[in-house]
């Protein structure tokens, strides 16, 4: 079991790593992308994914170190919210394009009613056992 905790933290901190210096990178052209990426709006789109992989690494290195249930709900918003911090980078380092702006805001929307969706479940939960 030791074996596959190791493995997963060490995945998982590969993960982060790949997608930190993807999103918060001025260039996402790096050792870690197979392909040359050309123009604002394929940057935007490997920058967006980037986030979703630092994030995958972050809910990898938590799962072996959590013993609670995570909700699909919370785990969408980590997802969702790393995916709105690489747009932001994209914003600063490729500006602004329709495609960015208008997915931004989807994802913002997004974001907004899975906290919504998730406070009102647990507020709805009994504790009584």
């Amino acid at each position: 079991m030791i074996i596959f905790r190791i493995f997963l933290i060490l995945m998982g901190l590969l993960l982060l790593v790949i997608g930190a210096v993807t999103v918060f990178g001025p260039n996402v052209n790096n050792i870690f992308l197979p392909f040359s990426v050309e123009g604002a709006e394929q940057s935007i789109l490997v920058r967006t994914y980037a986030g979703f992989i630092m994030c995958c690494g972050y809910l990898t290195v938590r799962f072996v170190y959590s013993s609670s249930k995570v909700q699909i709900g919370t785990i969408l918003l980590y997802i969702m919210s790393t995916m709105m911090i690489a747009k932001v980078f994209g914003f600063i380092y490729e500006g602004f394009t329709n495609y960015s702006v208008v997915s931004f805001f989807i994802i913002f929307a997004l974001c907004i009613s899975l906290y919504a969706i998730q406070k009102s479940r647990k507020n709805q939960i009994s504790y009584d056992l």
